[in-house]
């Protein structure tokens, strides 16, 4: 649905400013009545995974990594599982036959695909993006979503109209889902104005605090609907049910490796370049009733 954003609007509750921005709904009816729609499809959805598998597809059949994420998808069918392939940073320059079979499998096990595209936190020009958006669907036709790694995150309405341009292009040349990674705390302000269909809100090595996700305050996480945030997690041991069983009530998208993130460190620089050990355990939790 095609969004207008519109100034925001400052409102004072017990002596603290909120700021909220919102988009205009289209007043078409018939628009209206679908957006509802798909609402209520989207409130009702499990707990899924989304995975950033950025491990190169060599000798697909037989790639043990990849072999085991299309194995696990079959078995635990109702767990939605959204996988994103990041062949150099982005799309590269030229096709890849690897990853042409490997999103060709991917969505024959029913997992949904989505190309990786930096943004630099704002700092490349909206036409820069766009092209790569562009290769995507020129050398992958086949991927569904796209992945905006690296969102702009600034507390501003210029902020906002940037990455909703990029959802906007992305979702007019037929993407679904676009789901931006600033990797921290959002300001609302993104949400109201849908800049992405999931945002991820946290990125790091330890599960956010209840209060954090929360966000119970006029403005805060909790005037939004949990299949609008995801949260990605590196250097994990094991599978903190309890702590995820919290996280799933506020984020609707989690993915979890012990993979280790260190920053500095070249030994511990990428911890989604490998598939996580703790995958089964996170599909049986996800399976769970």
């Amino acid at each position: 649905m095609n969004r207008i954003l519109i100034p925001f609007v400052c409102i004072t509750l017990g002596g603290i400013a909120f700021r909220v921005t919102a988009p205009e709904e289209d007043s078409s009816p018939e628009k209206r009545r679908q957006s509802a729609l798909e609402f209520h499809i989207r409130a009702q959805e499990r707990t899924g995974l989304l995975i950033p598998l950025y491990l190169y597809p060599a000798d697909i059949h037989k790639n043990a990594d990849y072999n085991r994420l299309i194995d696990l998808k079959r078995r635990y069918e109702t767990v939605p599982m959204w996988v994103i392939l990041n062949p150099a940073s982005g799309p590269g320059n030229q096709i890849d036959a690897n990853y042409t079979k490997a999103i060709d499998r991917l969505r024959g096990a029913g997992c949904m695909t989505l190309g990786y595209v930096s943004t630099r936190y704002g700092k490349r020009a909206e036409a820069e993006v766009r092209k790569e958006v562009d290769l995507w669907l020129k050398m992958y036709p086949r991927t569904q979503g796209i992945f905006f790694d690296e969102m702009v995150y600034t507390d501003t309405e210029a902020g906002v109209k940037h990455q909703c341009i990029l959802k906007d292009y992305a979702h007019k040349l037929g993407y679904w889902p676009i789901v931006a990674n600033p990797g921290a705390e959002t300001p609302g302000r993104y949400f109201a104005a849908e800049a992405a269909d999931v945002i991820v809100v946290h990125e790091g090595d330890s599960i956010p605090k209840e209060e954090r996700l929360k966000g119970d305050y006029f403005g805060g996480n909790s005037d939004y609907p949990p299949f609008t945030r995801g949260v990605l997690l590196h250097s994990q041991k094991s599978v903190d049910k309890a702590g995820l069983k919290m996280v799933r009530k506020y984020a609707r998208w989690i993915y979890l490796t012990e993979a280790v993130y260190r920053e500095n460190d070249p030994k511990a620089a990428n911890p989604w370049n490998r598939l996580s050990n703790h995958l089964e355990a996170l599909c049986e939790f996800l399976s769970e009733k």
